[in-house]
């Protein structure tokens, strides 16, 4: 017999895959206000030092992520 799912867990779900993206978002919103702050600096080689700290990926930002929690 197939139990009726209720709507508690049915709201649950749609939140956990909302927010499945949310911190891709912040970290993109945070990387773009970095970005934006380094163009803002006046030394041609610090700012360029700053743009490739600030141009890291999600993707790459979490690979460095668990490679460092495998590590320890």
């Amino acid at each position: 017999m197939i139990r009726p799912v209720s709507s508690i867990k049915i709201t649950t779900l749609m939140i956990l895959f909302a927010c499945t993206g949310c911190a891709q978002v912040a970290y993109d919103s945070l990387r773009q206000n970095q970005s934006m702050n380094c163009q803002q600096m006046q030394g041609t080689a610090d700012r360029d030092d700053c743009m490739r700290r600030s141009d890291m990926s999600y993707d790459e930002y979490q690979r460095q992520m668990n490679k460092q929690k495998q590590e320890r």
